[in-house]
């Protein structure tokens, strides 16, 4: 196995493409698309270049403000589309005014992504196609062999540390909480990312590491929308609803929780993590696991 250039390509193309085609207006679908090619491009740039510190600086100074201004108007449209599901359909007052007020939200930062978008554009474009090109030429040119669009040597060498460290860093993750289980979403997320490259990844674990980004993702959307609701409405007059928000956010908490630990114990830890800091206990990796960041070298 190696690592298929045209996965390594795609985001960069996707990417210019958006930024050049970003409607005043971006509907829910091209911020998505935008906000998601941006973090496979910081995925990519750690895993398949660690060694080139300036020109992944200049990429990510383009890109990452696109990334979050896209982020923004993304939470927004989720955060709707979730209150929506809220309605009784009787014109709920209180989801009225809830959505009334995500959307003024989302209007602003819909303006602010456009806006960033028209001031890193022409940078971002650029930086993206040379960096792209530099990353596909480096490959190229450690090729040893293989199939015809894959690549081996240095580069992929360089992925598979990273992505053993980030399996590392997974699996010596202490017990999960409300408190530490988003910042180990974005792991998963980066994790899976680097796995994609591969001509042929493991299917199962990609999928897995996936389920568990949306589980966990689909919390912490909720859990947003609960602050937001809280800040909003009436403690009195809404209460109906805020229960109701509550009571959602904690049935999603317990789903998230239960399908990262399955996660973990199925590819990461062959038995449970117990303790933190220096009494964290550190387990082995899965041999499935492992097998999926060497196939990256080929």
């Amino acid at each position: 196995m190696a690592i298929e250039i045209t996965n390594v390509q795609k985001p960069f193309r996707k990417l210019r493409k958006s930024l050049k085609n970003l409607p005043k207006d971006p509907p829910p679908d091209d911020v998505h698309n935008l906000r998601t090619q941006t973090r496979r491009i910081e995925a990519i740039v750690a895993a398949l270049t660690p060694d080139q510190a300036d020109k992944a600086r200049r990429l990510l100074k383009a890109v990452t403000p696109v990334r979050k201004a896209a982020g923004d108007v993304r939470d927004m449209d989720v955060l709707v589309s979730n209150s929506m599901t809220l309605s009784n359909g009787r014109g709920d007052d209180s989801v009225v005014r809830l959505v009334e007020h995500l959307g003024g939200i989302r209007m602003d930062s819909a303006r602010k992504l456009v806006d960033t978008v028209a001031q890193q554009r022409k940078s971002a474009r650029r930086t993206l196609k040379q960096y792209s090109k530099m990353v596909e030429n480096r490959l190229r040119a450690k090729k040893r062999g293989g199939r015809p669009g894959c690549i081996t040597g240095r580069p992929p060498v360089d992925a598979v540390a990273v992505t053993l460290n980030l399996i590392a860093e997974l699996n010596q993750w202490p017990k999960l909480t409300a408190q530490n289980i988003h910042p180990f979403r974005l792991k998963v997320k980066e994790l899976r990312y680097i796995l994609q490259l591969a001509d042929n990844p493991d299917t199962q674990l990609v999928e897995a590491l996936g389920e568990v980004k949306d589980q966990i993702g689909d919390w912490h959307d909720w859990q947003e929308l609960c602050r937001i609701a809280n800040q909003v409405l009436n403690p009195n007059e809404d209460r109906p609803l805020l229960k109701r928000l509550d009571e959602i956010e904690k049935k999603k908490l317990a789903q998230a929780l239960a399908r990262a630990n399955a996660m973990r114990t199925r590819y990461l830890a062959n038995k449970a993590v117990t303790g933190s800091g220096k009494q964290l206990q550190i387990v082995p990796f899965k041999e499935t696991v492992v097998k999926s960041a060497v196939r990256l070298a080929g």
